[in-house]
């Protein structure tokens, strides 16, 4: 199950939605603004977070600039807190399974919550249709 958490219902959010839909992709969607996180949500979604608190973190948000603090000098359980006052300092949406996290809509990212045997599927099928029966083609 993959869930989802957004404070907006913003065009990136809708295109995640209906990308994970068209592929079969069961998700579970929270709005964060609605049902706040906790702290414990917050610092799953940290060590979720390959890129650290940047991949999670919208410094273009308003919310962001008004915390008059630089987020890469805050602890986590300062960040925590401010999240959970003003959850808009997140990217939107945040995207995430036990093993994996994508912030926003991004093609090339979101496809890792489709599962391994439909992504097989896909490419066998755009394969067939780029090289149809009899064409002989060598893979490295």
């Amino acid at each position: 199950m993959v869930k989802m958490y957004f404070h907006t219902n913003d065009p990136s959010k809708r295109k995640a939605v209906k990308w994970l839909a068209e592929h079969n992709v069961d998700i579970e969607q929270r709005n964060i603004e609605n049902e706040p996180l906790t702290e414990a949500e917050i610092m799953n979604l940290f060590t979720l977070s390959i890129e650290g608190t940047d991949e999670l973190i919208s410094k273009r948000s308003k919310d962001t600039k008004a915390l008059n603090h630089d987020t890469d000098q805050m602890t986590l359980k300062q960040l925590s807190e401010a999240i959970q006052k003003a959850p808009h300092i997140l990217k939107n949406p945040i995207i995430f399974d036990k093993h994996k996290l994508v912030t926003g809509f991004d093609l090339e990212k979101i496809g890792a919550f489709v599962p391994k045997r439909l992504r097989k599927l896909e490419l066998s099928a755009l394969f067939a249709k780029l090289y149809p029966a009899g064409t002989n083609v060598k893979l490295a």
